[in-house]
């Protein structure tokens, strides 16, 4: 059966034994490493089937697949074999080629960057091999290995179970069953059973809501029931971004203005008696040169690329569009525990029979109180040693190193009193239960929150309320209080859930969390840029509200989870401008959080870690997980893991977020208002009767050096002073929206008025006159117009590239000279220019001529004054 990993179809049937047996492992100690390589090589990664990533050839080649190119291919074709215009078709071809090679580049570079992102967002299992706990990449699972299961996993492969704790699993991706399914491990004596009937199996890409378990795997990758059911409907595309669409749909409307432009400019053409084919030409290379049909597929490097540099910076973004969103975020909501503080936890202080014990006290000679205080804490606890290192929760781990200070070894317990039963912790009890034999009976120990346990032991009121009151005080310090209590039983009780009461109270245990250093700083930085910051926390009110201080929130304005119940969420809404603290919250009142700001049209980034939080983090605008103490279900349900955990690390993905999003509107603008000047250009020049002042070559050659160096320099622009000192962008600000257009369309006209004063003004220096100017008699006078139109072109959109360097500052400040990359595009640039013009082969192959001192006068006034004029209304108007 291993052999050829068949899908999980009848190991239900068997027993835990028999399945260990039959796949030929060791439910103790797991594969061994050797073995799981072995394995690994037969049966293949457990991943599901997914499209080939395509070869070099296959994106080089579709550089070529558009309906304009291939017409300009034909045309040249045309030119060149029947028309024997070998120069023009041989320099065509080869502008084509050098656009093609930069396409490939471009598109090569983000097809392996999005794969790297891939990779860095896989899920992960833990998995027992040599006897040691290991986490490891879900798609390193093979037949035969153990897989350890507890609460917010998701089930990295089909597993037949052999031991289980309380554990539920939630199939609905699966077979639809809204309700999670408890699980055992019996086997099941019953052919062809339904998906959903097999309670001692769990399948890939189902959940754990509740409890622990321990399966052996069976099936992996396309052989496991999800990918059976991968196979049969066949695999999705990837998804664009907002942006990527709309930039989809502003150039198919682009592209169909130019093509009515170009039509134009090739009817007014032949209307004047210009040759067919030359105005043919001229009209296709001005389609190709001004169509933004690459702008799809540059966002998407950017993007990428962007998103890579997040990653380094520990912020690993699961879906492209949260980049975009980012730089928007009006709101973050954040959690406390490891996010705004070090998640390093230690017990600072016991409280046993009304006396506080020192941590530092805590011994083998501590009084019989405090070690039955710390016997239950660690009982009551699902961090377990593995190797040299403690595995699970801060807390949890916190209470495993105080009980070891008292010679309470957690194996040792272990072995003592063995679990029998347990009630897991859940965020709306804010309890966890577990149950074991003691002394021919049973007893249960409890931990969780005071005011919920408190009520659920044997106490007077008057020790309840200073129990209560002691909680209270430790929490103003900054301190997370637990309570512990315990309650014996002479008979295993049938439902432990239910016998959650009648405890007796054994002690309070106060933990240290301090706050990160940098995160006050990370604080002040989103103030400065209007972004709103609250805590939103499980810990107790007191607790938050002394953290709260030491980072610089508001204290004096907090609400908690019960307050969050008795309003409703128009209420919320109204009151979140003042609040920026809120405690003992659950998943629930997350959710409700997130609601409330949205419907105040916030762009809201929320934090979690749990499963119960998905619903919330897949509401928010940018969900955020935690990756150190996340779960598998909340990191799939999140836009953005965070690789520490860190708030400072959000912020710094808001900064990215807004410096890549600028990078876009500059590049993008840059792109519309050199094409509009293009295409004004030739049509309002053709339009008129006048001879064409630019030939298809020379628009080619402007698209490859303006629209290829400059603008991707643009995109790599470092950040202007002001990046985070100013509110986030409104809804209306997108990079297309109508208002944001006006300003490259205005600027690509004014562009224009200086490549058509060239045209013309050079001609009337040299005493031809306009409408004459196509005849014979005026064709070297013609030529030195075209090639000063085409250089005031091609200089005059290389300075322009300097006024998307900031949205305020003037052109001729340094902030121009701040990116390097862009200076040495527009000097490289602007030499290659000159090199068409002056070297003797070029000036046959781009069909220019040497210009003189008065032409170059033209040229630079023709570039000199529409830029000085744009750079004057960007400073009146403030850039934006």
């Amino acid at each position: 059966m291993l052999l050829h990993n068949e899908p999980a179809n009848e190991w239900y049937r068997l027993t835990a034994g028999e399945t260990i047996g039959a796949i030929k492992s060791n439910a103790e100690t797991g594969l061994s490493l050797a073995e799981v390589g072995r394995r690994l090589a037969e049966v293949g990664a457990n991943e599901l089937p997914r499209s080939e990533r395509r070869s070099a050839l296959s994106i080089f080649l579709g550089q070529f697949n558009d309906f304009m190119i291939w017409v300009l291919v034909a045309a040249a074709l045309v030119s060149g074999l029947i028309l024997k215009e070998l120069v023009d078709a041989a320099a065509i071809g080869a502008i084509l080629i050098i656009n093609a090679l930069i396409g490939f580049v471009q598109e090569f570079r983000a097809e392996a960057a999005i794969e790297s992102l891939k990779e860095l967002s896989a899920p992960r299992a833990a998995v027992l091999r040599d006897g040691r706990e290991e986490i490891v990449p879900a798609t390193e699972l093979v037949p035969g290995d153990i897989i350890l299961l507890s609460a917010g996993d998701i089930v990295p492969a089909d597993s037949r179970l052999i031991e289980v704790a309380a554990l539920q699993i939630d199939e609905s991706s699966l077979t639809g069953e809204s309700v999670p399914v408890h699980k055992e491990t019996e086997p099941i004596e019953i052919e062809r059973l339904p998906l959903g009937d097999r309670k001692n199996m769990v399948y890939l890409g189902t959940t754990v809501p509740v409890g622990r378990g321990k399966g052996v795997v069976v099936a992996t990758g396309a052989s496991t029931q999800m990918g059976e059911i991968a196979r049969l409907v066949g695999t999705s595309g990837d998804e664009l971004t907002p942006l990527q669409i709309e930039l989809k749909r502003v150039g198919k409307v682009i592209a169909l203005i130019v093509l009515a432009v170009a039509a134009s400019v090739f009817l007014a053409g032949i209307a004047t008696g210009k040759p067919r084919i030359l105005m043919f030409l001229a009209a296709v290379s001005l389609a190709v040169a001004a169509i933004p049909e690459g702008l799809p597929a540059i966002v998407t490097v950017t993007l990428a690329l962007g998103v890579r540099a997040m990653a380094s910076a520990r912020a690993i973004v699961r879906r492209l569009h949260a980049v975009e969103t980012l730089g928007s975020t009006t709101f973050i909501a954040t959690d406390k525990t490891g996010t705004l503080t070090v998640n390093r936890m230690s017990v600072r202080y016991l409280e046993v029979a009304g006396r506080l014990i020192d941590a530092s006290e805590i011994s083998e000679a501590s009084p019989p109180e405090a070690m039955r205080l710390l016997q239950a804490a660690v009982l009551a606890n699902d961090a377990h040693q593995s190797g040299d290192r403690l595995v699970g929760d801060p807390t949890e781990t916190a209470l495993i190193e105080a009980g070891g200070l008292a010679g309470l070894a957690k194996e040792r317990l272990d072995a003592a009193l063995p679990r029998i039963d347990e009630v897991p912790f859940d965020s709306s009890r804010k309890l966890m239960t577990t149950l074991h034999p003691e002394g021919g009976g049973f007893i249960a120990f409890t931990k969780g929150a005071p005011e919920i346990l408190l009520d659920r032991c044997a106490l007077s009121d008057e020790e309840r309320a200073r129990l209560t009151a002691t909680a209270d005080e430790l929490a103003a310090d900054g301190l997370r209080t637990l309570a512990v209590a315990e309650r014996p039983f002479d008979a295993r009780p049938p439902e432990l859930a239910l016998e959650e009461r009648d405890f007796t109270f054994l002690g309070l245990i106060a933990l240290l969390d301090p706050p990160r250093p940098e995160v006050a700083e990370a604080i002040r930085t989103c103030r400065q840029a209007g972004i709103h910051v609250a805590m939103v926390t499980g810990d107790h009110a007191a607790t938050a509200r002394a953290i709260g201080r030491e980072i610089g929130l508001v204290d004096d304005s907090f609400l908690t989870g019960k307050e969050l119940e008795e309003i409703s969420t128009d209420e919320l809404a109204r009151a979140l401008d003042h609040v920026s603290i809120f405690a003992r919250v659950d998943p629930a009142h997350k959710l409700k959080i997130v609601e409330a700001l949205k419907a105040r049209r916030e762009v809201v980034a929320m934090t979690g870690d749990g499963v119960n939080d998905a619903p919330a983090l897949k509401k928010a605008d940018i969900g955020v997980a935690m990756g150190v103490v996340g779960t598998e279900v909340a990191k799939e349900a999140s836009d953005m893991v965070l690789a520490d955990d860190n708030f400072a690390t959000i912020v710094s993905a808001v900064r990215q977020g807004r410096l890549i999003f600028d990078n876009l509107k500059k590049f993008i603008h840059f792109l519309l208002s050199a094409n509009v000047s293009e295409v004004l250009t030739m049509f309002s020049v053709t339009i008129v009767g006048l001879p064409i002042p630019l030939f298809p070559v020379q628009l080619l050659w402007i698209n490859l050096i303006t629209d290829g160096f400059p603008a991707l320099a643009l995109g790599v622009d470092p950040p202007e002073r002001d990046l985070m000192g100013r509110r986030p962008r409104g809804p209306g600000e997108g990079i297309v929206a109508p208002r944001a257009l006006r300003r490259p369309l205005v600027w690509g006209a004014l562009l224009t008025l200086g490549t058509v004063g060239a045209f013309l003004a050079v001609l009337m220096v040299r005493g031809v006159p306009l409408f004459s100017a196509g005849e014979a008699r005026f064709a070297a006078d013609l030529a030195v117009a075209q090639t000063a139109t085409f250089t005031t072109m091609v200089l005059q959109q290389l300075v322009h590239s300097l006024n998307f360097r900031s949205a305020s500052e003037s052109i001729v400040s340094l902030e121009s000279l701040k990116n390097r990359a862009l200076i040495v595009a527009i000097v490289a640039s602007a030499l290659l220019q000159l090199a068409v013009i002056y070297i003797p082969g070029a000036n046959l192959v781009f069909r220019t001529t040497p210009l003189g001192l008065t032409e170059w006068a033209v040229v630079a006034t023709a570039i000199l004054f529409p830029i000085a004029l744009i750079d004057s209304i960007k400073q009146l108007k403030g850039g934006r």
